[in-house]
């Protein structure tokens, strides 16, 4: 993590928002995140994670998660 931190300079890497001050658009306190690009927690290869806001971890997981419900969705139909 705090490598990560360092090299995205303390800011998203998607967006720039720095960490620990109000997000530019959402103007909520950012808190980053180290995402894995994959979604496999497995791989955590340097160029496998990025800092992220709020926002853009959010964006990013949205379709994997869209995906994931449905098949939970699925799963409980059967």
């Amino acid at each position: 993590r705090p490598l990560i931190l360092k090299r995205a300079k303390h800011c998203c890497e998607f967006c720039n928002a720095e960490n620990y001050k109000p997000h530019p658009i959402t103007k909520s306190k950012v808190i980053l995140t180290i995402i894995h690009l994959d979604h496999n927690v497995k791989n955590n290869d340097f160029s496998n994670l990025k800092a992220a806001c709020q926002k853009c971890h959010l964006n990013h997981d949205l379709e994997y998660h869209k995906k994931n419900a449905a098949i939970t969705r699925r799963k409980k139909k059967n």
